[in-house]
Order: structure tokens, then C-alpha cells, then sequence
């Protein structure tokens, strides 16, 4: 009997020891570290194990990126310190540089100046729109990527950078010393006197034009000011276009709201997973009044706040809205900064409804999204019409010597013919309709949803057939590619003189 005692004993402590290690177990398993344990675990295997040496910040930031991109969400996104930095100047419309908006020339391969900006440093060291920028100090631009290029050309005020630009076949060495650059979110359709941007887009009927880029820190000032001067020069009707603009500050955007819409009406409406609701009105009594009629113009990349001013707007019966339907950018992204200076994470954490009920993001599932032109206001355009008007715009847009030069009116007819621009010709004549008639008149389409679809289809047919030419181009640099017959390509062993001794013939690409 005494006997069975340790072994009773033995058994009672085996089971507990079961007992507690299946605790253990379970509370591991049940903890969310116990997943972290796992990401380390591999980490850890990898960098030690690997055949080849790992940087441990890069495998963090693949991980990081890994999380996001399982997300499908575009816009929550993991920004490094760099990225964060430019973000931030976004939002506040403001960063040191040479003062210039530039983009890739395609053909050239290189960094061009689209225009410099007015009494900028650039402007005032003679750097022309069109410029083709060679050299940036002395690195060849050839293949430099428009971030590589931006963040070379910008810097901290004070300081200096000289670069090479092409004109007319010759080459000219320029140093500019950076300065704090205010970016103008409000603009024109050309410029008058000392280089401004005029606003009315027709003079003699008191038709008025503001160009709306974007919503930054500085964009409600910048709006109060160019309407006040419209209203001084007689503003009987508004044309306000958003067209690829890619939304910004809430609180911007509902100041913005705010000048056209009276005390109490609902402009946006704000709701998280949970089921809160944040509801933004109109606090002020507005500055363009009732009796001045306004058209808002459109497209399919007006996103964002720029599609809560044209909902807004139409849901009230304040606007006529003109163009395509808009983007569907209807999400609020919280920037949240992460400790010891790693950067922050832009996160997605609410959806934006319109004053109707509408949900202005887009979702797979979903039939509507954004922001529909009023009835009899579809004007859509293709991709290539699309690239062609901004082109355009661009070269109006330009500080160039000529620009005071008097063209005479600006009528519908000129608008297509030369910026190419049916959607703003469309505004104009609406405009124009409303003033002479007080109804507004039919501008475009109808039956929006079939005119989405069929536009829809019509850019995925253009992206097909550009996927086709780029396949066609590789196939002919393939072709061209030709190893002259008797020689063998060497391998991996094979010397430098093997190397010398292959004659590989390279045709011109047509």
C-alpha cells in the first residue's frame, strides 16, 4: 500500500504537468503574440539561414508592405520618413525648390519643365516652359525618375542648385538658389498682366472661372480672394472645375462648401466601422450668392474632397454638374506617426456619404460610386481625347513672354477646337444658357449609368490595345537581337576573349 503512494503521486503530478502545459499552450496560442512569434521565428530563420546576407530593415519594410497589400486598398499605405516628408508638403502647399512643375518628356527620355512658376526662382533666372533638363549638377537626367529628379531640384532654401537645360538645340547652365515655394491651388484659365491668372472666362456676360487643384492649407484663402475680385468685376455666374483634382483636406473642403452653401445644410457625413457618424455643415452664410448660378465640372479622377464639393453642391440643387462621373475616392485616411522616427502609417478608418445617403467610394460590388453630372450633362471623354486636352491645358497654363496676347473672347467654339476641351465648352454653354433663359439647358448625354459603362468599356479597350503595341515593340527588339550564324553564345565559363569574339548585330528598332 505504501508503495502505490509515490506512484499515485507520480501519476497526480504527470497530469498536472499535462494540465499546466496545455494551459500554457492554449494562452500562447490564444495570444496575439502568438502570431508575433511566428513572425519573428521566420525572420529570425531567414536572416541567419539564408544563402545569401539579408538587411533586416528591408524585410521589416516587406512585411510591413506585405500586411498593406493584403488590405487592397490603395490608400492606406506605410510611408517612410522620406515619403512622409513629402506628404506633409503636400497638405501645407508649400516646399523649397527652384519653383517649377515639371514632367518626363516621353520622347526625350528626360526632365522637362512644364512652367515655371510666377516670381519663382526659376522664372527669374530665365527657365522656360519646354526646357529639357540634361544635368542635374553633373548627373545626366537620362532615365532619372520624376521623384529622383523632384528631390534633386528641391532643398533647403537658401541653398543651390545648378542644372543644364536644352533649348532649341542648345544647352544652358543655370544656378538657382532655392526658396520657399508657395503652391497656387487656385487657378485660371489664362494669364493677363504681370503673368496672374485671369478668372473670367467671359467678360461681357460676367461669367467667372476658377480652376480648382487641389485642397491644401492654403486653398480657402486663395478661393475668397479670386471670387471677391470677380465680384468687383461684375460675377454674374461661376464655373468652378475639379477636374483631376485629387481631393486633400476635409476641413479645406468643407470651408470651401462653406462659401456656397447656407448656414445649417448638410455637407458631408462621416462614418467609421463602428457605426459613428460625424456630420459636417455649413456653418456660415455663403459668399456667392443664390442668385448667382454655378456649374461644377467633373471627371473620373475628381476625387476625394473634390467629389464632397460637387455632391454636395448638386444633392442642395446649388450646382449643375457637368462632365463624367468622378472617381470614388470616398474614404478618410488617419496619418498615425510611428515611434523613433520610422515614419507613419496612412490609414483608411471611415467612408464619406453625401448629403443624399449616398456612399461616395467605389466598392467592386457596387453599380454607383462618386459623383454623377446632372441630366442631359454627360460628357465623357476617351483616354487619348483626355491626354490630348491636358496637353493643351498645359501649354495654356505656361508662363511663356506672349502671354498677354488678346485672342479675343473666349467662346464655346474656341474652347474645342483650341484647348480641346468639350467638357469646359460644355460648362460655358450651360452657363451661358442658364443666365439668357434662367433654366439650365442640355449640354451632353443622358442616361448617365449606360454612358459610365460604355466609357468604361471604351478605356479598357485603349489600355488593351497599348498593352498590344508595347508587346509588338518588344517583339521587333527581340528581332533585332540577332546572334550572327557560326557563333555561339559562351557560358558562364567562358573568358573575356570568348566574350570579344561574339558578333552580336543590333538593327534599328523601327
Amino acid at each position: 500500500m505504501r508503495q502505490g503512494i509515490p506512484v499515485k503521486l507520480a501519476v497526480v503530478s504527470l497530469l498536472a504537468a499535462a494540465l499546466l502545459l496545455l494551459t500554457h499552450t492554449w494562452a500562447r496560442t490564444a495570444s496575439p503574440f502568438h502570431d508575433l512569434d511566428l513572425l519573428i521565428d521566420i525572420r529570425h530563420e531567414l536572416l541567419t539561414g539564408y544563402v545569401e546576407e539579408l538587411d533586416g530593415r528591408e524585410l521589416n519594410r516587406a512585411a510591413i508592405e506585405g500586411m498593406i497589400n493584403m488590405l487592397n486598398d490603395p490608400h492606406t499605405d506605410f510611408l517612410r520618413p522620406e515619403d512622409l516628408e513629402r506628404f506633409e508638403r503636400e497638405v501645407r502647399g508649400e516646399f523649397s525648390g527652384i519653383g517649377a512643375e515639371v514632367d518626363v518628356d516621353e520622347a526625350e527620355g528626360r526632365v522637362r519643365i512644364i512652367t515655371p512658376l510666377p516670381d519663382s526662382p526659376a522664372w527669374r533666372a530665365g527657365v522656360m516652359a519646354g526646357d529639357i533638363i540634361t544635368r542635374i549638377e553633373e548627373e545626366s537626367t537620362l532615365n532619372m525618375s520624376l521623384q529622383d529628379a523632384v528631390d534633386r531640384l528641391t532643398g533647403e532654401a537658401g541653398t543651390d542648385v545648378t542644372f543644364t537645360v536644352r533649348r532649341n538645340g542648345e544647352e544652358h547652365r543655370i544656378t538657382v538658389t532655392r526658396e520657399r515655394i508657395r503652391v497656387q491651388s487656385v487657378r485660371g484659365l489664362s494669364r493677363g498682366e504681370n503673368q496672374r491668372f485671369e478668372h473670367m472666362l467671359d467678360a461681357e456676360r460676367g461669367i467667372g472661372y476658377i480652376w480648382l487643384t487641389q485642397f491644401n492649407e492654403r486653398t480657402l484663402e486663395e478661393m475668397s480672394e479670386v471670387i471677391d475680385r470677380l465680384k468687383a468685376d461684375g460675377l454674374r455666374a461661376l464655373v468652378v472645375d475639379v477636374r483631376f483634382n485629387p481631393g486633400g483636406l476635409l476641413d479645406e473642403a468643407r470651408d470651401v462648401v462653406d462659401l456656397f452653401l447656407p448656414r445649417g445644410a448638410r455637407i458631408v457625413s462621416v462614418r467609421s466601422r463602428d457605426g459613428t457618424e460625424q456630420v459636417l455643415d455649413a456653418r456660415l452664410e455663403p459668399t456667392v450668392s443664390e442668385e448667382i448660378p454655378v456649374v461644377v465640372v467633373v471627371n473620373n479622377a475628381s476625387a476625394s474632397a473634390a467629389e464632397i464639393l460637387a455632391g454636395a453642391l448638386k444633392d442642395h440643387d446649388r450646382a449643375y454638374i457637368v462632365g463624367s462621373r468622378t472617381y470614388g475616392k470616398g474614404s478618410v485616411q488617419q496619418v498615425r506617426r510611428l515611434e523613433a522616427g520610422q515614419g507613419a502609417l496612412k490609414i483608411t478608418n471611415a467612408y464619406y456619404y453625401l448629403p443624399s445617403g449616398r456612399l461616395l467610394h467605389r466598392r467592386d460590388e457596387a453599380p454607383t460610386w462618386g459623383v454623377d453630372p446632372s441630366e442631359g450633362a454627360y460628357v465623357g471623354l476617351t483616354d487619348r481625347e483626355q491626354r490630348e486636352m491636358l496637353q493643351r491645358r498645359r501649354e495654356n497654363d505656361a508662363l511663356r513672354p506672349d502671354n498677354n496676347a488678346d485672342a479675343g473672347p473666349l467662346t464655346p467654339q474656341r474652347i474645342e477646337q483650341e484647348l480641346m476641351d468639350p467638357q469646359l465648352a460644355a460648362a460655358l454653354r450651360a452657363a451661358i444658357g442658364r443666365l439668357e433663359t434662367g433654366q439650365w439647358p442640355a449640354v451632353g448625354a443622358h442616361d448617365v449609368q449606360a454612358r459610365v459603362t460604355a466609357d468604361e468599356r471604351q478605356s479598357l479597350v485603349e489600355q488593351r490595345q497599348r498593352v498590344h503595341e508595347r508587346l509588338a515593340e518588344i517583339e521587333r527588339q527581340l528581332e533585332a537581337l540577332e546572334v550572327v550564324e557560326g557563333d555561339e553564345v559562351p557560358d558562364e565559363d567562358g573568358d573575356a576573349a570568348e566574350l570579344e569574339e561574339l558578333d552580336v548585330r543590333l538593327e534599328p528598332v523601327p
